[in-house]
């Protein structure tokens, strides 16, 4: 595998990583509890990391606790890695040297 693969898979690893980290938080937060300052700046960086979650707003009667959770975050993980291996491979190839003539 070459370099510009290596780091798109990077790329895409790291989305995964960052919907499962979203995933966790959804899954352990106390969301009767009212709304504090680290919450809010929690949930809104997970939103600007994971923009896939925003598919699922209107879900409103989904819980994140459950093989439900578990399989709409499935979802939400593989459309994150697909976003951010097009950020990776956009990222690779405004990196490459134009080849002088």
């Amino acid at each position: 595998m070459g370099k510009p693969a290596k780091i798109i898979t990077a790329f895409a690893v790291f989305g995964l990583i960052v919907a499962a980290a979203a995933y966790a938080y959804a899954a352990l937060d106390d969301y009767t509890k009212p709304m504090s300052g680290f919450r809010y700046a929690v949930t809104t960086t997970s939103i600007i990391l994971c923009p896939p979650q925003l598919l699922f707003t209107f879900c409103i009667d989904c819980e994140a606790i459950g093989w439900g959770g578990f399989i709409m975050y499935s979802m939400i993980g593989v459309l994150n890695a697909a976003l951010y291996a097009v950020i990776g491979a956009i990222f690779v190839s405004l990196r490459r040297k134009p080849s002088s003539a």
